[in-house]
């Protein structure tokens, strides 16, 4: 099984805050209103990749390694 990387580009985070409602566990909003991603030892990977694909900017990319 391969293992996946989550990547977030805070650069082009809009802060809709579309996975922080997804994968609570996983991400937040920070001080600024860009996402954070906290690890993907905290939610699912399904959940992640649910935030990745809800994303309107796009800006959460899942690699496998």
């Amino acid at each position: 099984m391969k293992k996946k990387e989550v990547f977030l580009d805070k650069f082009h985070c809009k802060g809709c805050g579309a996975c922080e409602e997804v994968a609570p566990k996983a991400f937040r909003l920070d001080e600024a209103e860009k996402a954070d991603f906290l690890g993907d030892d905290r939610a699912t990977m399904e959940e992640i990749e649910m935030a990745a694909v809800l994303c309107p900017t796009k800006c959460i990319e899942i690699t496998e390694e």
